[in-house]
Parts: C-alpha cells; structure tokens; sequence
C-alpha cells in the first residue's frame, strides 16, 4: 500500500522551496547591483581618467615667454582653499599654456596662447550668471593678455568671473587639492625626501612639480565605497627652469644660437 505525504510533509517542503527561492532572488539582486555598482565605478573612473589626463596634458604644455625676464602675466597660481576634501575646500589653479588639452580641438584659441583655471563647481554655485548645475571639475578660459582689448578699464583677468563661464570637465569630481614642489632639488640630489608645499608664492614662475588629488563621487549621490582614496598624479613641468629668468632651455638657446639668433622669438 502506498504511503502519501502528510500535510505537515508539504508544508515543510514548501516552506523550505520558499526559503531558498527567497535567498536566491535575494543573492541575485545583491550580484546585479554589485555589478552595477561596479561597471557605474569603472565608467566613472575611465572617464575620470581621461579628464585628469588632460589637465595634466595642460600642466605639461604651460607656456612662458623666451623674453629673458621673468612676467607674473605667465607665472603658475595657486588659491589654497584646503586640503580638497569636498568642494568647499577645494584649491584653484591657472596657468597659461598652448594646445588642445582642456579646450578641445575645435576651440579657437587652442593654437595660441591662452591662460586656463580649474577648479571643482558644486551643484548650485552662482559665481557665473547661471547656477551650476551638477557638481565637478570645471575650467575657465581667457585669451593672452597680449591678445585682450586694452580698454584700460574692463578687468580681463579670472577676478572678474561672470566674463568666462565655466566649462565642464567631467562630473563627479567633489573634491580638488594641488600641491607644488617650487624647485628642483640641487644638482645630484634625491627627490625622495622632497616635500610638496600647499602654497606657491612666486606667481611669476612655474614650480618644478605639481601634485594634483582629485576625490571622485557618483553624480547620484550614491557612494562608491567609502573611503575611497583620492585619484593622484604629479606633474613635472618643462618650463619650469626658463621660468626663473625667462631665458629659452640651454638646448633651444644652443639652437637659435647656431642659426646666428641670440634668443628664441616670442610666439
């Protein structure tokens, strides 16, 4: 005689068919959202990536007359707001330079000289006419002094920033802190002890080095992971020896010297 399951018996296996499936969904939806979360991080960081790679590409092409003087109108700035933890602290930089880093390649002024600040925006800031509507890193340009009307009256500088809106590089970015290396270390000596300093006085120059940090959020508002440690990159400058007197690089002055030029012409 055949034996039938009890009802004690089929609500058991029910129970027990429910449980797993509800793990299952559960461990599923948790795998889907780890990956979003995941493939929203690595699109973010490509991205974030890309645009830092530009400022540095900017950083590397900075511009400094061959005048043999020194001109603060092409020294690197630095605006030390803090240590760049959230966009109320976030340091300012600008320099001027040549190319088409940070302008793009159809940009009218990526052949001549132009003078960029960046900097990190947050949502809602009104230093422009219009209220910035997602918070990041931004970038502010202006022509060459020496291509700007001479009015005598109208400030052309970033001082007055309702006259150059800001662009922006790339969102996500809440958090910006520069710090620089002002000179090369003597003649045969380690950089290993060098010390990066949050301030650089001597306008009028180019540093040696610049380390940039950048802390990166989702435009969302969701976190990442938490701590997530700053995104770094040190640049060295090329123009910063010719910045302390204005004088072209020893190999370029060799060069014009050859072809019967004492100094290399101001572009």
């Amino acid at each position: 005689m055949k034996r039938a399951f009890t009802m004690v018996e089929m609500l058991t296996a029910v129970f027990i068919l429910g449980v797993i499936t509800t793990l299952s969904v559960l461990t599923f939806n948790a795998m889907a959202r780890s990956w979003e979360v995941s493939t929203d991080y690595l699109d973010k960081m490509q991205r974030t990536d890309f645009a830092i790679s530009q400022v540095v590409s900017g950083l590397r092409s900075m511009y400094y007359p061959h005048d043999g003087k020194q001109d603060e109108r092409y020294g690197f700035s630095l605006f030390n707001n803090g240590d760049g933890q959230d966009e109320r602290s976030s340091d300012i930089i600008e320099w001027s330079k040549t190319g088409k880093a940070i302008v793009g390649n159809k940009s009218d002024v990526a052949d001549t000289v132009h003078r960029v600040q960046v900097m990190v925006l947050e949502e809602g800031n009104r230093d422009w006419r219009h209220p910035i509507e997602r918070t990041g890193l931004y970038a502010r340009l202006c022509p060459d002094s020496a291509l700007r009307p001479e009015d005598g009256e109208t400030d052309y500088s970033f001082a007055n920033q309702e006259m150059y809106e800001p662009t922006l590089i790339v969102d996500g970015v809440c958090g910006f802190n520069c710090r620089v290396l002002a000179k090369a270390p003597d003649s045969g000596g380690s950089e290993d002890g060098a010390k990066f300093e949050d301030d650089f006085a001597e306008s009028n120059a180019a540093p040696y080095k610049v380390e940039l940090s950048f802390r990166m959020t989702d435009p969302e508002g969701r976190a990442y992971r938490s701590g997530a440690a700053p995104v770094v990159r040190i640049v060295r400058i090329p123009v910063h020896e010719q910045s302390l007197d204005g004088k072209a690089p020893p190999s370029e002055q060799s060069g014009a010297d050859a072809k019967g030029g004492g100094r290399r012409r101001r572009r």
